[in-house]
């Protein structure tokens, strides 16, 4: 069973735009599998995704991009400018990508955030931001709304303010984004738009307890769907080096996984395909990834600065595999050295990071049927 967002904006755009849109995604698949096969990219990714900044109003446990970002401006690097990030989305739809993925750091920090939102519903291609909802006030749900949005996540690291004001280490974050999910949901209802609106946890040693009363509370909030994410490096990848999960931890990684997969058989809606679940144990424990990694061919990413990476745990870790300061995102996709880069891509098994880990799930039959 594949990840529910795949099924629900399947559906959304067979609806919209008939079976031809259907139909030329499972060509891609097709050529994604043969890419991976020939060794040889046969089309464009199917996920892009855009940093379009690291810089963020929290500086969350788990998360190191802030300072990253603080470290660029004092090396006198700018972000690009609104007609430079509408040139690569542009890029991107000229590559065949059918979705971008917006993140940061916060991108309702940029002005123009709501702005390349909607050039990238104006090419055709499916939008989803993803924000911390501190900033998401009235005004900011009427540009997602207008903007034509096809999904949003707010993290939500817990069922309670104190849990959830201390992973993101700051105080009222859990007030401003209960708010956010709220006000979005009562807004597309009004308006009666199609837009996805998901929450997002984390899932640690400090807030693994609060599980069902997440899902509970997702639900009083309106939400589609929740997902999970397992803990994780994401500042480094160190394949579990320095981590340890002693057996009290392991037992109730344990019992989340059977309880998230009973609940979603009796119909709660978990974002985590079962697959992906059955993985949580090895991400807590630090082993490798069983998933062979397809990034290099199904996903691409870039930065605000114009560095290139294959996925998002590669942005986290910092490791850019080219830069599109002097080339075209597509020259680059279908460059020698891109190709080069690719080969080691492929043997990465440092995350359990839901976008890509899913994606992997997609592309790997043998693996997602034998977990």
């Amino acid at each position: 069973m594949i990840r529910k967002v795949y099924i629900d904006l399947m559906a959304k755009k067979l609806r919209q735009d008939g079976p031809g849109w259907l139909l030329r995604r499972g060509c891609q698949y097709i050529l994604l599998q043969l890419s991976d096969l020939l060794h040889r990219p046969l089309c464009g990714p199917a996920l892009g995704t855009l940093m379009v900044t690291y810089r963020c109003n929290f500086h969350c446990v788990m998360c190191d991009m802030p300072v990253k970002g603080a470290v660029r401006g004092r090396e006198g690097l700018e972000e690009f400018d609104t007609e430079r990030f509408r040139g690569i989305i542009s890029e991107f739809a000229r590559l065949g990508v059918p979705g971008i993925g917006f993140t940061g750091g916060e991108p309702l920090l940029r002005t123009d955030i709501f702005e390349l939102l909607a050039h990238t519903r104006k090419l055709g291609m499916i939008t989803h931001l993803n924000t911390n909802g501190y900033l998401l006030g009235d005004v900011e749900a009427e540009c997602i709304l207008e903007a034509g949005v096809d999904s949003v996540n707010i993290s939500l690291d817990g069922a309670s303010p104190s849990t959830h004001d201390r992973i993101r280490n700051f105080t009222g974050s859990f007030e401003r984004a209960t708010a956010a999910v709220a006000r979005l949901n009562r807004l597309r209802q009004r308006q009666g738009k199609s837009l996805r609106l998901k929450t997002v946890a984390v899932i640690d040693e400090t807030n693994i307890d609060e599980v069902p009363d997440m899902i509970s509370l997702g639900r009083e909030l309106g939400t589609d769907c929740i997902e999970f994410i397992p803990r994780q490096p994401f500042a480094c990848a160190d394949n579990g080096a320095g981590r340890s999960a002693d057996a009290g931890l392991l037992a109730k990684v344990d019992l989340l996984t059977d309880y998230l997969l009973e609940a979603a058989k009796e119909g709660c809606r978990i974002e985590n395909s079962p697959a992906h679940l059955r993985l949580f144990r090895n991400s807590f424990v630090g082993l490798p990834s069983p998933i062979r990694c397809s990034a290099g061919y199904n996903s691409l990413a870039v930065d605000c600065y114009g560095d290139v990476f294959p996925c998002v745990p590669w942005i986290n870790w910092g490791k850019p595999v080219g830069s599109i300061l002097h080339d075209s995102l597509k020259d680059l996709w279908y460059s020698h050295e891109y190709q080069h880069a690719r080969t080691g891509i492929s043997s990465c098994r440092d995350c359990y990071l839901n976008c890509q880990a899913e994606l992997n799930l997609l592309f790997d039959l043998k693996t997602r049927t034998g977990l």
